[in-house]
């Protein structure tokens, strides 16, 4: 049975718990790219995303037959707030305290088919790279959000914070974006 993406979340969950494994594929459909955006902005490393975006799945699966799902109402935000704990630990087991990008790296993700110029490319890097300076909160916040697409309610939820703290972290990161670009004298195409 194919569902229509307008169907609930917990509706798709109660249907894959029930032996259907179209309602977790339809999840899965939904949500990919916005979950993989979100791990690769945090790990900027192909493989890397590919792997952690794999287990994050693994995880949801594990954890909706273990009777975790009904906790969570939200799809989006329970992938989420996995993925970052797994970008966190990988981080912490393969001793990545700083991003760099390498030549490899710079492959656009491979759930996309929109193919950008390279002016797209190369302002996207400038940017991503100042997002990695940011403080930690504000980084995360616009990971979370622009990466990820979570709303602010969302954020602030995965964050463990208050609406208002997580759009004063966003407001914060955008002025210290603006400023790293005033003085690096940026343009974006």
């Amino acid at each position: 049975m194919n569902y229509q993406k307008t169907m609930s979340d917990e509706k798709l969950i109660r249907f894959y718990l029930n032996g259907d494994t179209n309602a977790i594929a339809t999840l899965v459909e939904l949500y990919k790219d916005r979950v993989y955006r979100y791990i690769y902005a945090i790990l900027q490393n192909r493989h890397a995303a590919e792997e952690v975006f794999q287990e994050v799945f693994i995880c949801l699966i594990n954890e909706m037959i273990a009777g975790k799902a009904e906790e969570e109402g939200n799809f989006l935000k329970w992938a989420t707030r996995i993925a970052q704990q797994l970008c966190i630990e990988y981080r912490k087991k393969n001793g990545h305290v700083v991003l760099i990008n390498t030549p490899s790296d710079k492959i656009e993700p491979p759930l996309f088919t929109a193919v950008p110029s390279a002016n797209y490319h190369e302002s996207h890097g400038k940017i991503k790279g100042m997002i990695d300076m940011l403080p930690d909160t504000q980084r995360e916040v616009m990971l979370l959000n622009h990466y990820a697409g979570l709303s602010f309610a969302e954020v602030a939820e995965t964050m463990h914070c208050s609406l208002s703290m997580a759009l004063d972290c966003m407001k914060l990161a955008l002025n210290n974006l603006c400023k790293m670009m005033e003085e690096k004298e940026m343009v974006l195409n």
